[in-house]
């Protein structure tokens, strides 16, 4: 495995998303409970080991500091409980029991594996006493590690499974034995200080962009109004319902609505434009009256102006030049706004 191979492993391991430890400088305190066992006993010369007990029930108390998410200093206390023995000693028959006790300051190095768990290890040392019911006491700087999994229930609680392993304990000459301690323990743990991670807000869904509404609806005069009259037919009436709903479905916001009245070139000029003012001036009465906003309708009369038919007509009939001109009578309504969107 290559240089950079083994960097992107272990970048990758510290930088793994996990919770198990606390968050960033903040301080945790818990106790363990467990198995105590004493072993690697080397006794002094004068003594003979018959029969021992070396299993005790372990417990201890630990407070520590998290740096980061992988690095933390720990400082604790541990009570490993009595290895207990008989033997003779100088040829006579003699027995004993060596309790031994633990201040331990260790480093602790953690590595998420899944969410809410770390492996871990400790590392360190500590000042152990070994007290001797008949001999001697004992006190020494010895050496601590351990390995174990963390768990988080919770932002504040945790639990552990830790195996330590600890040395050495008592000395041959004044306790009459020294020993090593291996201690598998189950931990809880409380974090101090941890503070719940901000969930950002969904952002709101943007509202849809208004769309613009330019619609145009052209009634021929015929249809509304007998021939040079600006009275509305029954029939107009109908016609205007029908454009009335026609302007409702394009749902317009805030739009303006435009009545513009048409003639045919028959008649003078002034004639034609007050006619045709007429004619656009009833509509807009008749679409206001229906619900359209009085103010929201405009009214203009344009006479003779923009034929639709140009040129093409040119019978010297009158009834056939009315007829031809018919498509030049007529009232447009135009509708600019913005369209109501739906949700």
């Amino acid at each position: 495995m290559n240089k950079s191979l083994i960097t992107l492993l272990v970048s990758g391991l510290l930088a793994a998303n996990a919770h198990a430890a606390g968050q960033d400088n903040t301080w945790y305190g818990g106790a363990k409970l467990g198995w105590s066992n004493f072993y690697g006993v080397d006794e002094n010369n004068i003594t003979t080991l018959l029969d021992e007990d070396n299993d005790e029930v372990g417990a201890g108390a630990f407070a520590g500091y998290q740096i980061n998410q992988n690095l933390g200093i720990e400082l604790g206390y541990d009570y490993l409980g009595n290895y207990k023995y008989s033997g003779t000693r100088s040829g006579a028959a003699f027995n004993d029991k060596v309790e031994a006790q633990m201040a331990q300051l260790t480093l602790k190095l953690g590595f998420p594996v899944a969410e809410n768990l770390d492996l871990y290890g400790r590392l360190g040392g500590g000042y152990g006493w070994a007290s001797s019911d008949k001999l001697d006491n004992d006190g020494r700087f010895n050496f601590v590690g351990a390995l174990g999994a963390e768990y988080a229930f919770n932002l504040d609680w945790a639990a552990r499974l830790e195996y330590q392993y600890s040395s050495p304990y008592g000395d041959r000459e004044d306790t009459g034995l020294r020993m090593d301690n291996g201690l598998l323990a189950v931990a809880v743990v409380y974090r101090f200080g941890q503070v719940a991670p901000v969930v950002a807000a969904p952002a709101p869904t943007p509202a849809p962009e208004p769309v613009m509404v330019e619609k145009q609806f052209t009634l021929s005069s015929d249809v509304l109004f007998d021939f040079n009259k600006a009275t509305l037919k029954p029939e107009g009436g109908q016609a205007l319902d029908t454009l009335y709903g026609e302007i409702e479905a394009a749902r317009p916001t805030d739009g303006v609505a435009t009545v513009i009245g048409y003639t045919d070139r028959i008649g003078s000029d002034a004639y034609n434009q007050r006619l045709s003012e007429q004619r656009a001036q009833t509509v807009a009465d008749y679409l206001v009256g229906k619900g359209l906003p009085a103010g929201k309708v405009n009214v203009e009369g344009r006479g003779k102006g923009s034929p639709v038919t140009g040129d093409s007509c040119t019978s010297k009939s009158k009834h056939e030049l009315i007829v031809c001109l018919a498509p030049d009578r007529r009232v447009e309504v135009k509708v600019e706004g913005v369209s109501e969107v739906q949700q």
